[in-house]
């Protein structure tokens, strides 16, 4: 028993932090935009989804753990360097926009601090490319493991402070039974769809698995450690869709949010500001590894400068747009839909992948799993098409 611990402690990190950095700060703003607008009615989607994060995180974890590659390495010796380098553009554009997310959501945190968001933003710059600089994974895990405790501590605590309805809860939010013909409620529920997985995500878990050298015997605490994170990460979403259901009026301005969140007594603007910040910052690293990854893998490129330009690359523009505009809120649900489409390819590699007795040492999913994968993936894909459509129907 005591070995099991053991041997389950040396595993946990690349899944547990993939999956609670989902819990990022445009999911965040999104899951409260869905509670502002739905009330309990979309804590139903955010545990249903679940599934999709578990099987196809799944796949990631695996491919790391037994292929001992990270995704954007299996596609190159798997499909090529011409569709690894096509591969590699949408995948550092959508890095560079989820830099744009995430800073703007830590403005959002500052603001709730009263902390000037010029100046904090700067700082988190700084603090940020100091822990990465120089550092190697485990070292980097180390630091981002006691962050995303305070972030679910952060989030938990929340329940606390705006004191939501369990009998609602249980009969309007645990209700399958939803308004799916809505085009208002479709949108709300393909942003969520597209927040649920990211392309980062799926470099980052593969990638950091790799780095720590899991293997096949790993597999089973690796399975169990995403499945854990799975479920606390969406509980976290649909307790943040339940305190998104307190707030009136304009989402989108802030002033609305921190006003609204004051009513709930003198505490609250702190704990989610401190939220706010930890699933922001906690998201950056995470992401700057993982996109930096996935691109230096997909090119063939090896080595610390070539990680570091591509992070400078990717992020300094983001933070300069975050800096220079300040309505920057309502873009997150749209961005959370193109996420969902950019991810589509993705997914298609990374499901063929995981099925090819090559790359993945004769270690592939069963065929029982395969067909779920293919499922879930499926159910993400037509989601963030849907979502698209979406925004045309609710075009003036």
């Amino acid at each position: 028993m005591v070995e099991d611990i053991r041997n389950f402690l040396r595993v946990f990190g690349p899944a547990w932090l993939v999956m609670i950095a989902d819990v990022d700060v445009a999911s965040i703003i999104e899951g409260l935009e869905a509670g502002a607008a739905w009330g309990y009615r979309m804590v139903f989607i955010m545990l249903i989804l679940t599934f999709p994060l578990f099987f196809i995180q799944d796949a990631a974890g695996m491919l790391g753990t037994v292929g001992g590659m990270g995704l954007g390495e299996a596609i190159r010796k798997r499909f090529g360097a011409r569709t690894s380098l096509m591969a590699s553009v949408p995948m550092a554009v959508s890095d560079f926009l989820e830099y744009v997310v995430e800073y703007a959501g830590m403005a959002v945190g500052l603001y709730l601090l009263g902390i000037p968001v010029a100046i904090g933003l700067l700082v988190i710059f700084l603090i940020h490319f100091m822990v990465i600089y120089s550092r190697h994974y485990k070292e980097t895990e180390e630091i981002l493991l006691p962050i995303s405790f305070i972030l679910v501590a952060a989030i938990a605590a929340t329940t606390i402070i705006f004191k939501p309805d369990i009998a609602k809860v249980v009969n309007l939010g645990l209700n399958p039974l939803q308004p799916y013909s809505n085009s208002s409620f479709d949108y709300i529920m393909a942003a969520s769809i597209g927040a649920v997985i990211m392309p980062w995500m799926l470099f980052f878990h593969s990638g950091a698995d790799s780095r720590k050298k899991l293997n096949t015997s790993d597999l089973k605490n690796e399975r169990i450690e995403t499945l854990v994170g799975a479920v606390v990460s969406e509980v976290l979403m649909a307790i943040v869709v339940i305190d998104g259901s307190f707030i009136r009026g304009n989402m989108y301005d802030i002033s609305v949010i921190a006003n609204t969140i004051a009513l709930a007594g003198r505490y609250a603007r702190l704990v989610l500001g401190i939220g706010f910040l930890a699933s922001g910052f906690l998201a950056l690293v995470v992401i700057s590894m993982g996109s930096a990854w996935g691109v230096l893998e997909a090119i063939g490129l090896k080595g610390r400068g070539q990680y570091y330009k591509i992070y400078l690359i990717e992020s300094l523009p983001a933070l300069a747009i975050v800096l220079l505009v300040n309505n920057y809120l309502s873009l997150i649900l749209d961005l959370m839909i193109i996420y969902t489409v950019i991810l589509i390819p993705l997914l298609i590699f990374l499901g063929k992948l995981v099925m090819d007795n090559t790359i993945m040492n004769n270690r592939t999913l069963k065929k029982r799993e395969v067909y779920i994968y293919w499922l879930m993936s499926a159910a993400i894909s037509i989601g963030g098409l849907l979502g698209l459509a979406s925004i045309f129907n609710l075009l003036p």
